[in-house]
């Protein structure tokens, strides 16, 4: 029997997300950041889950500079292999990941204490958006 083919490839980006922190990186206004979180919501994104096992997935978080934690979120796997790639882990690193419908991803802000996304860390255009304005756009979907 022929596996399922997967909803996302591994060669998938999130092209309107990318397209979207560029503008609002460039002009940082409500209505960019409105277009952003729209964007956000359609297609798919990508999450860590390095360190997770088939009976235990966990979500892989970055600190905020208060501490907190931010759940970091992908536009590709290239983008999520160039943050590991400047992490300590450094180039090179194993990472384990899945792409996921955008919504969903958005959701996971809801499984923890995350005060933010953080889209694309350590990319020229990432964007941290606060909790609050997640789950607004989420209210809207």
């Amino acid at each position: 029997m022929a596996q399922p083919k997967p909803r996302f490839p591994q060669s998938y980006e999130n092209v309107p997300v990318k397209k979207a922190l560029t503008t609002l990186a460039a002009e940082p206004t409500l209505e960019h950041l409105d277009a952003l979180l729209a964007a956000a919501a359609k297609g798919g994104l990508v999450v860590d889950v390095t360190g997770s096992t088939p009976q235990d997935t966990r979500l892989r978080t970055i600190s905020s500079t208060t501490g907190e934690a931010v759940l970091p979120l992908f536009t590709s796997m290239n983008a999520l292999r160039a943050a590991v790639a400047q992490s300590a882990e450094g180039e090179g690193a194993r990472v384990q990941a899945v792409i996921v419908p955008a919504v969903e991803a958005l959701g996971f802000i809801r499984t923890a204490d995350f005060v933010a996304v953080q889209f694309d860390p350590a990319a020229a255009h990432t964007m941290v958006v606060a909790r609050s304005h997640i789950e607004s756009a989420l209210s809207e979907h």
